[in-house]
């Protein structure tokens, strides 16, 4: 059910996320993945309950551990345009990662 249940916070606090001053202009707070991870394993009863914006923010926190899983860009696209590509889904999920995470916060 939720597939950053495993992940260990050195893993997490090893991650390098991009965009920071992006992130913090538009929620106000940097993205820190182990507070994530936490606010999504308290919503999620230690992942033990189904719980949707729980879910979300797993998905997405996973995405950004794991960008080597996303789908794959179509190959014609040149390789300047993935990389912005790339980049511009990385940026939307750490804000919407960010956001959830606000919202997690609030509903607690």
């Amino acid at each position: 059910m939720y597939k950053t249940k495993n992940i260990t916070k050195e893993a997490l606090k090893a991650l390098k996320i991009r965009n920071q001053d992006e992130i913090i202009a538009l929620t106000g707070s940097e993205l820190n993945p182990v507070k994530a991870w936490e606010v999504i394993k308290s919503a999620s009863d230690n992942f033990n309950k189904s719980d949707t914006k729980a879910q979300e923010a797993d998905v997405l926190l996973y995405n950004i551990l794991h960008p080597e899983v996303k789908k794959q860009v179509k190959k014609e696209t040149s390789k300047t345009n993935n990389k912005e590509v790339i980049s511009i889904r990385e940026r939307e999920r750490a804000r919407t990662l960010a956001l959830l995470e606000l919202e997690l916060l609030i509903a607690s």
